[in-house]
C-alpha cells in the first residue's frame, strides 16, 4: 500500500466516524514497523485535511516532550561576582 492509498482510506473511514482509532503500531519486524510509521503519518494526513485537528495540534499529540513556553522558560538569575 502507498502512502497516497493509505490517506484515502483513512479519509474515507475518518468521514465516515471521526472518531475512528488510529492504525495499531506494530514491531515485530523492520518492514511491519516502517508501514506502520507510514499507516500513522497517513492517519494524521487524513486528520489535518478533513480539519480534524490543525497541525500545531498534531504536533501536540505526537510529540514526546510538552512544548515550552518561551515566556515564562528562561529566568534571569543575578550572581554578584558576574555584575
Amino acid at each position: 500500500m502507498t502512502f497516497a492509498e493509505a490517506v484515502a482510506i483513512f479519509t474515507a473511514q475518518l468521514r465516515a466516524n471521526p472518531a475512528a482509532p488510529r492504525p495499531p503500531f506494530r514491531t515485530e519486524t523492520v518492514e511491519q514497523m516502517r508501514e506502520s510509521k507510514m499507516l500513522d503519518r497517513a492517519f494524521d494526513q487524513a486528520q489535518m485535511d478533513l480539519g480534524l485537528v490543525t497541525p500545531s495540534e498534531m504536533q501536540r499529540i505526537n510529540s514526546a516532550f510538552a512544548p515550552v513556553d518561551h515566556s515564562v522558560a528562561h529566568r534571569v538569575v543575578r550572581y554578584p561576582q558576574y555584575v
